[in-house]
């Protein structure tokens, strides 16, 4: 049987391999996109759950594909960030 992790949309191992500070260090030189729902507040921003996620993933250095947006959903982005101690940065907007 699969391991949950992967079981939850985090089959790409830049997801599993994220770290907090990488998180960080993508938050101070990224510029927001739009959000809808989730959001993460970090170094005097709001960014889309999504998209840090995304990027902060895709610096890492290691041999796997880069993430892409159909390699995981927002629900999935909250996870991670959660697991990774962003808890309280974390906003939920319900339309």
């Amino acid at each position: 049987m699969k391991m949950v992790e992967e079981v939850v949309g985090t089959r790409n191992p830049r997801l599993n391999a994220l770290t907090p500070e990488a998180v960080r260090k993508v938050a101070k030189k990224l510029r927001s996109e739009p959000i809808r729902k989730w959001s993460l507040m970090l170094e005097g921003q709001e960014f889309p759950v999504k998209q840090i996620v995304r990027e902060a993933a895709n610096l890492l250095d290691m041999n796997a594909p880069e993430v892409t947006p159909a390699d995981f959903i927002a629900h999935d982005a909250v996870r991670i960030l959660r697991r990774l101690g962003f808890e309280k940065q974390i906003k939920y907007y319900d339309e």
